[in-house]
């Protein structure tokens, strides 16, 4: 089975292609899967240890970073009846020191990928706040976001999810980017609240020298 929700964030949004990657986690790699992390300088792991310890990347992949924080940082802890979005931009009001260290990462780190269990909504929002800073319209970010729902059911059956998870988990609703999105312009947008817990003009500077074609 290859890796799970992978794509290529350039498929959807105007950055350079090859750079920026996004997927599920690990689940019996093929050999098309390690060739492509083997080329990267950077895999963005953001899930916690307990997740981890399920489908854990190979040992001699020296390119893994493991950003994952405790289980409060996962959806899958946060209350089950909250609205997709809310829950989002409760992650991103509760975690923003964390969302702009991964972010600082991968300035640092292109080409690479990101992911956390299933690659919707970690890495969702760690894609969305990269396309925000680079000035991305948000329509495509949230189309970016919503391809996502056609690889969950393959997902859940990798994870082997518990059939009383919230049935939320298992979706990717364009409404709750928006949601998110909204409430982040409301925040003077990802660069300020990036800027304001850790990361720095030269990230931004970096991400954007990587990312964006000349003229844009």
């Amino acid at each position: 089975m290859p890796l799970l929700n992978l794509r290529d964030v350039a498929a959807e949004a105007p950055i350079r292609p090859g750079l920026l990657y996004r997927s599920a986690q690990p689940y019996l790699l093929t050999p098309e899967d390690l060739a492509l992390v083997g080329g990267l300088r950077l895999v963005a792991d953001l899930r916690g240890s307990a997740e981890r310890a399920v489908h854990d990347w190979p040992g001699d992949l020296a390119t893994v970073s493991r950003l994952g924080v405790d289980e409060a940082g996962s959806p899958a802890a946060l209350p089950p009846a909250m609205d997709l979005g809310a829950l989002y931009v409760l992650m991103l009001d509760h975690r923003a020191d964390w969302f702009a260290a991964v972010v600082a990462e991968l300035a640092d780190g292109l080409p690479a990928l990101v992911h956390c269990a299933a690659g919707k909504d970690r890495t969702g929002i760690v894609v969305a706040l990269v396309l925000d800073l680079l000035g991305v319209d948000h329509e495509t970010i949230v189309r970016d976001y919503a391809r996502s729902a056609d690889h969950l059911p393959a997902v859940a059956r990798m994870l082997n999810l518990p059939a009383d998870l919230p049935a939320v988990l298992l979706e990717a609703p364009p409404e709750a980017m928006r949601t998110f999105l909204a409430a982040l312009s409301e925040r003077g947008g990802a660069e300020k609240v990036l800027l304001t817990h850790g990361l720095t003009t030269a990230h931004t500077d970096s991400l954007r020298a990587a990312l964006l074609s000349p003229g844009r």
